[in-house]
């Protein structure tokens, strides 16, 4: 049966959908309509264009799929009320296309009366995913190292604290590979929530990240990005960035015997 992946078009979503297709079967790539549709289209994926709030174009998209892999809302997203809503609907309209199994990004941290935004949202959409009438499966991860992210942060004046916080950065090829590993253990349930935690192999301070991945010293005598740009990037990176010990949390790395890497230059 086929998966389907949400915010196809991102950075993450493009490489999600590639590796997809190399395991062979059907692909659909839910696009917002901007960024590699034809790409997409080219390397075999089939494309739908819409909104991730339009639950009748979701349900639609859905139909006969296995595996929903949502991707949005993150830390560079314009809004997190609104990926909150959306993942909502995402969950419904999975309910209503009868699809297996739904899997979703979040964070350590995740909860509804966290302070910061990010973590308030990913909360809320954690509760809708628990209480939803399809299976789920939460990704809960630290800070995932993009070419996108490696921008934002160079062009951020970082305090001091948060330059301190400690992350357990991933690659970005590592959440790809344990995400289609994910859908390779397909299972018959008709109901549960699963939480995993999925943290990189390395801890360090977001600082000393920065220099590592080479962003550190192109930071210097640099013209900031006026605040505002992504909204969400500050107070999401106030952390935390680590899995704390929890019984009910269960390490996706052992689970699905993917080995992450240090990140790198």
């Amino acid at each position: 049966m086929p998966v389907l992946v949400t915010a196809a078009d991102s950075p993450l979503g493009v490489r999600t959908v590639r590796r997809l297709l190399e395991e062979g079967g059907e692909v659909r790539a839910y696009c917002r309509g901007t960024g590699p549709v034809s790409q997409l289209r080219a390397a075999g994926a089939i494309v739908a264009t819409g909104d991730l709030d339009d639950e009748g174009h979701l349900e639609a998209a859905m139909a006969q799929v296995h595996t929903v892999v949502h991707l949005a809302g993150g830390l560079l997203s314009p809004s997190a009320e609104a990926a909150a809503y959306e993942t909502d609907v995402v969950a419904t309209a999975a309910a209503q296309a009868g699809v297996r199994r739904l899997v979703a990004l979040s964070l350590p941290g995740a909860d509804p009366g966290a302070d910061g935004p990010l973590r308030r949202a990913k909360g809320m959409a954690e509760a809708a995913l628990r209480s939803a009438a399809v299976p789920t499966v939460v990704i809960r991860t630290s800070l995932v190292d993009t070419p996108r992210l490696r921008d934002a942060l160079a062009g951020q004046r970082l305090p001091e604290r948060i330059l301190a916080r400690a992350v357990a950065p991933l690659r970005a090829e590592d959440l790809v590979e344990l995400l289609v590993q994910l859908d390779a253990v397909r299972s018959e349930a008709h109901e549960g929530h699963v939480v995993f935690a999925a943290d990189g192999p390395t801890t360090l301070g977001l600082g000393d990240y920065l220099e590592r991945v080479g962003v550190g010293s192109s930071r210097v005598g640099r013209s900031y990005h006026a605040p505002g740009g992504d909204p969400l990037l500050l107070p999401g990176l106030d952390g935390p960035w680590l899995s704390a010990a929890d019984e009910q949390v269960f390490d996706a790395w052992s689970f699905t015997g993917v080995r992450p890497r240090p990140v790198g230059p």
